[in-house]
């Protein structure tokens, strides 16, 4: 079902017109995110990943999309020969490798694994274990809003990992990088790194300490697949409503999307601005209905479990002031909004 690795990429030169152009499909088409995503043959997740932009999709997909729905795929846009995009990072990576080594390694993936072994057994009680500060200790922090807004943001973005815990996030995204490394630094007394994908437009933010992984696991975030282990909202922050809220926020914040939608109805034109939340883990999806409601946010929850939204004015405007954003990205799309509503008043 996952799409071909070596594929063109169609780009389009102005942000949110390709989550735009995917959500307006799916509307029109009336179909599951799952079923969008077996017609597309793409996995559940790469589809989320196009909505939210963190990586541009395939103009194989751009052109089912279009064929699927009989919208027009939006102009201003280049197309990404990838096969000549890997060779040239391929390239480039080797001369980087040759530099370095002075020779290509023959068997990287044994190499890994040795390293990971020597790291399990050794490397991390070493006092300085090639450069790894491992003995540095976190600090430990208390369980409050940020902690929970931080909880959030792994849930959409992050994974915890045997050695390292690490965040994606789309490279456009530059405020909201330096946003929550500047949370991690707060809560953990961590400074973390941030590396940039040479294939992808996209950032990592990872955290090198393997008391990070273990205090994670501890605050109830997984490690491995999230999906597999169909993640949720870990109990201490669902029992108190400051903390969801701010756990929402993180989770929305990365895993989320504000997007404005239009329909003509007897040749009136109405804009509608909405919220959409997309996950394949059932438990996180009940989770944050349920918060929502609370909250006294109205939803509509897929059928399939796989996606939330909330559509209806007043209640977006509701969540707004309950839960609000510290994501750039999502601010000016809500300024936009409340602009345009003004002007309509």
């Amino acid at each position: 079902m996952a799409e071909p690795l070596i594929t063109n990429r169609i780009k389009f030169n102005k942000e949110g017109v390709q989550s735009k152009f995917i959500l307006h499909s799916k509307e029109v088409l009336n179909l599951t995110w799952s079923v969008f995503a077996h017609k597309l043959k793409v996995h559940p997740r790469t589809l989320a990943e196009w909505v939210r932009e963190k990586f541009t999709m395939s103009e194989k997909a751009a052109k089912m999309i279009s064929k699927l729905s009989r919208l027009k795929i939006p102009k201003d846009n280049i197309i990404i020969n990838w096969d000549g995009h890997l060779k040239k990072i391929s390239k480039s990576g080797g001369r980087a490798v040759m530099a370095k080594y002075g020779k290509v390694p023959i068997n990287e993936e044994y190499r890994k694994e040795r390293w990971e072994k020597w790291w399990k057994n050794t490397g991390q009680y070493k006092e300085n274990p090639r450069g790894f500060q491992s003995l540095i200790k976190i600090k430990i922090p208390t369980k409050d809003n940020l902690l929970a807004e931080f909880v959030g943001i792994m849930l959409g973005d992050g994974g915890v990992n045997q050695f390292y815990i690490t965040v994606t996030l789309s490279s456009v995204e530059k405020q909201y990088i330096i946003f929550v490394s500047k949370i991690i630094n707060k809560l953990f007394n961590v400074v973390p790194m941030v590396y940039k994908h040479k294939d992808a437009k996209a950032v990592r933010i990872v955290i090198n300490r393997k008391q990070m992984v273990d205090f994670c696991q501890e605050i109830g975030l997984v490690k491995g697949n999230k999906i597999k282990q169909q993640i949720d909202i870990p109990n201490w922050i669902k029992e108190n409503q400051d903390f969801s809220k701010a756990c929402i926020r993180g989770l929305i914040d990365t895993d989320g999307c504000f997007y404005n939608n239009s329909y003509i109805v007897n040749g009136k034109k109405y804009f509608y601005f909405k919220i959409a939340f997309i996950s394949a883990s059932k438990p996180l999806i009940s989770s944050v209905a349920e918060i929502l409601g609370d909250l006294g946010i109205k939803v509509i929850i897929n059928k399939h479990y796989r996606d939330i939204r909330i559509v209806e004015s007043q209640y977006v405007l509701k969540y707004i002031q309950e839960v609000s954003s510290n994501n750039q990205k999502h601010l000016k799309k809500i300024k936009k909004w409340k602009k345009s509503k003004n002007m309509l008043k």
